[in-house]
């Protein structure tokens, strides 16, 4: 999870609209459909999961070039406004 730790933005990824997790494809409905059931912190185990092993990439995959972690918490957030 070093990605995650990262400031600078060297990303040239383009915005996919949608898109919550660019190393690991998941997606605003995705989230979505697990706030409905009450199961988004299960993505949230399975994508640090992932960033341990195999590892994540935020830096290249990520337009922001950072972790995607904080966009998803304020997904959920917004969602459940």
């Amino acid at each position: 999870m070093d990605c995650c730790l990262s400031k600078k933005n060297t990303s040239k990824a383009k915005k996919i609209d949608g898109q919550l997790c660019y190393c690991f494809n998941s997606k605003e409905k995705d989230f979505q459909s697990a706030i409905e059931n009450n199961r988004e912190q299960i993505l949230i185990d399975e994508i640090k999961s992932k960033m341990k092993n195999p590892g994540c990439f935020c830096e290249t995959s990520n337009p922001t070039g950072k972790c995607c972690l904080n966009d998803i918490k304020n997904f959920i957030n917004q969602v459940r406004m």
